[in-house]
């Protein structure tokens, strides 16, 4: 994607670059917005950084990635960052470059041509071409004024007092001279403003004079090379001076460099550590209140607060905050002053909102929580991405199972209706001819074959009702021997196979839906009876354990096997043993008996039967029996 660079300044006609770079960027082009911050930036008055600061909010408004980078040379710094980028569109005013020329020097676009020979620069005419910005001295407090000018008059009381004890122990003043020095670095290191440290090399002039230069305690001078050294001196002190004031604000500049790379950093591992929408959320308002130092509140675009940082204010600006503020920035018709959008490309996640009132972020702040922002952007698309991902596999996954279904079914209920079709049409056709033990076994099949349709049609209808959470558990205190009785009225009886109820030890009440608990017993018992051989029983039977009642179904038939006796009970799941049964096996009984069971908050399991065969357990709440007096 070619890129566009813009010169991001406090000019009045900055607006108007920003916008003729926005123009030539909307052909799928990226908006760069570079400021360059110089030692000057510091001492612009505060109507100028007001208007760098509404001029820095128009370009994100305009869809720029706003930049930052610092140094004495902007031609030269406008272009590594234009050569590093691949940059090879710039866009710049004239009352831009008109304010760093430097003499004789040439202005910004000729630097630029001559520092960048391929590149197509842009230069946006302007009838104020010869404006400059002025400076101001910074606005401190007055416990800082009266903090530096005392720490100023007891550096230099104090070198004084120091080069009095040296001039008593018949030192040379060169000695004297050092203690000076020394005194206009401390000075120029610890006060706030650059005039503290040319005030006091002016002072030292005097103070070493009128101290320590014959005739003493007087301003004149006998030595007629001491007015060189004088001046060598205050050249001294001043050049130090200066170079320690550079050197504290390199010192600083590079500790807020150093802090925003972490933030970044911090924010790159904790949203690698991410997944959930809200935790980026909380991620993106946390990391954003750290980097600013203020109270941030994070909104999504249907105007919901989440995202909270901490200390939260009682009463917070945030939930008083316009909401048709946030529409009209969203809709690009406005912007808010405090306002920042959370958006990759075309697509706005939500918008951070400062809170408070102190003073707007500076322009290097702005660009870093840019870089935040675009982070979190960029994991919530993630985020947005995986959860379409997922949609679309559990949505592939349904129409598999789905697809199954109608395969199982079809293929299942094929064999049965074709059985009583056929049997109720050679009843139909050959009545008169069959005998009668003829008609009472094709009558027989024919019901056989419409209980187990009636069973299945059962089974699906309970399995969909439980799984969509249709279906609602009517509890009743049922005594658990009458269940297991009024299952076993419920089978149907089978030549060659018993089915006995285990006497229950004691009274033991559950607070169940007696009517799904009797389908899970019928399930069960169907199921052994499909596998269980001729002349074996099936038992049922009930015991307590702890605070919990425990069924169990057990038979005598083949068994399962141990890696098959976790997968019983998954939907459509027939096993190894299908093809001993035939038709007889869907898939459905063990799984419904399982929801049934958990929503009765109970657990259900298969165990082997000694010496052979194999016994089903599952678990309901017991229910103490109360005790009459």
């Amino acid at each position: 994607m070619e890129k566009i660079l813009a010169c991001l300044s406090p000019s009045p006609s900055n607006l108007k670059i920003l916008h003729a770079a926005a123009d030539m960027a909307r052909d799928n082009r990226e908006l760069i917005a570079l400021f360059v911050e110089t030692p000057d930036f510091a001492r612009l008055s505060a109507k100028d950084r007001q208007r760098l600061q509404d001029n820095t909010r128009e370009a994100i408004r305009l869809g720029a990635r706003v930049q930052t980078v610092g140094g004495d040379d902007v031609a030269f710094q406008i272009a590594e960052y234009a050569r590093l980028s691949e940059i090879e569109i710039i866009v710049l005013g004239q009352s831009d470059f008109s304010s760093v020329r430097h003499y004789s020097k040439p202005t910004l676009p000729d630097r630029l041509a001559e520092l960048l020979p391929d590149a197509e620069i842009h230069v946006i005419p302007d009838r104020r071409r010869n404006v400059r910005f002025p400076v101001q001295r910074e606005q401190t407090g007055k416990k800082r004024v009266l903090f530096d000018s005392l720490f100023t008059f007891l550096m230099l009381f104090a070198a004084t007092l120091i080069g009095l004890f040296l001039y008593r122990h018949e030192l040379s003043n060169s000695s004297i001279m050092m203690v000076y020095l020394l005194s206009v670095l401390l000075i120029s290191v610890t006060t706030s403003q650059r005039w503290y440290s040319g005030v006091s090399s002016v002072i030292i002039l005097f103070l070493f004079n009128y101290f320590f230069v014959q005739p003493r305690f007087s301003l004149n001078v006998y030595e007629s090379g001491y007015p060189v050294s004088f001046f060598v001196m205050f050249l001294t002190a001043m050049i130090s001076g200066t170079l320690a004031n550079r050197l504290k604000r390199n010192a600083q500049q590079s500790a807020e460099a150093a802090f925003r790379t972490r933030i970044i950093s911090e924010t790159d591992q904790l949203l690698a550590k991410a997944s959930a929408r809200d935790e980026i959320m909380s991620i993106c308002a946390r990391q954003s209140s750290s980097l600013l130092g203020r109270e941030v509140v994070l909104y999504e675009t249907d105007g919901k607060s989440i995202g909270r940082s901490w200390p939260w204010p009682e009463d917070s600006a945030a939930e008083a905050a316009d909401r048709s503020a946030l529409r009209e920035y969203l809709s690009g018709d406005g912007i808010n002053p405090l306002f920042y959008p959370v958006r990759i490309q075309d697509r706005t996640y939500a918008v951070l909102c400062v809170t408070d009132r102190k003073p707007y972020p500076e322009i290097s702040a702005q660009s870093t929580l840019q870089s935040v922002l675009g982070e979190c952007a960029l994991a919530l698309e993630n985020e947005k991405n995986v959860r379409e991902k997922e949609s679309a596999a559990i949505l592939a996954e349904n129409e598999r199972v789905r697809a199954d279904l109608l395969r199982s079914i079809s293929h299942d209920l094929r064999t049965p209706l074709t059985s009583i079709s056929g049997n109720a049409g050679a009843l139909l056709e050959n009545e008169a001819r069959f005998d009668t033990e003829t008609k009472r076994r094709l009558c027989q099949d024919i019901y056989d074959d419409s209980l187990w349709l009636t069973e299945l049609v059962e089974n699906l209808l309970t399995a969909t009702r439980m799984e969509g959470g249709e279906a609602r558990l009517r509890r009743n205190s049922e005594l658990i021997e009458d269940i297991l009785r009024d299952a076993v009225s419920h089978i149907r009886p089978d030549s060659g196979r018993s089915i006995r109820v285990e006497p229950v030890p004691e009274i033991l009440l559950a607070t169940v839906d007696a009517r799904l608990i009797v389908q899970v017993l019928v399930n069960l018992v169907s199921n052994a009876m499909k596998y269980t051989p001729p002349g074996t029983d099936i038992c049922l039977s009930a015991e307590r354990q702890d605070n919990r009642v425990v069924i169990s179904v057990a038979d005598w038939g083949p068994g399962i096997p141990d890696d098959e006796k976790e997968r019983v009970f998954d939907m459509f799941y027939v096993g190894s043993n299908r093809e001993t049964v035939g038709r007889k096996s869907l898939g459905l009984g063990l799984a419904l008996c399982r929801t049934i069971v958990q929503a009765h908050g109970g657990e259900i399991w298969v165990t082997d039967n000694d010496p052979q065969g194999a016994v089903f357990h599952f678990t309901l709440p017991l229910e103490e029996v109360p005790e009459h007096g």
